[in-house]
């Protein structure tokens, strides 16, 4: 059963260079992901507090080969869509159409992003 806890800002984006690692991933590789992939430089210490706090919260394993590997045990599309669905009940009341009517202000969509939902919706029908 998983530790139902918020992840901070941080522990969010170390959990998603593991989730996009789609393999076990040590604490250096995790730390070359944040600072290539989002310009973030952290020391080791810190990159192992965001690692140690995961374990602690339910997100990930780790296991020892010479080297700690570091493993998701959350999977990424449950956590999004928990996620998805909380800011759906807390900000619109859950109204799915009102948090899509929502996001589609806020972005500029191209005729082709447009044909594609439409795409989507028809097939859910």
């Amino acid at each position: 059963m998983y530790k139902r806890s918020e992840l901070s800002e941080c522990e969010l984006i170390t959990m998603k260079c593991i989730w996009d690692a789609q393999e076990p991933i040590t604490c250096q590789e995790v730390m070359q992901r944040l600072r290539n992939g989002y310009g973030l430089i952290y020391k080791d210490t810190t990159v192992y507090t965001f690692l140690k706090n995961l374990r602690e919260k339910g997100f990930i394993d780790s296991y020892r080969r010479g080297i700690t590997y570091y493993v998701p045990i959350r999977e990424e599309k449950a956590y999004r869509e928990e996620q998805l669905k909380k800011a759906e009940d807390f900000w619109f009341k859950g109204s799915a159409p009102m948090l899509l009517s929502s996001l589609f202000q806020m972005k500029h969509m191209t005729q082709k992003e447009k044909e594609e939902l439409k795409r989507m919706i028809d097939e859910l029908e």
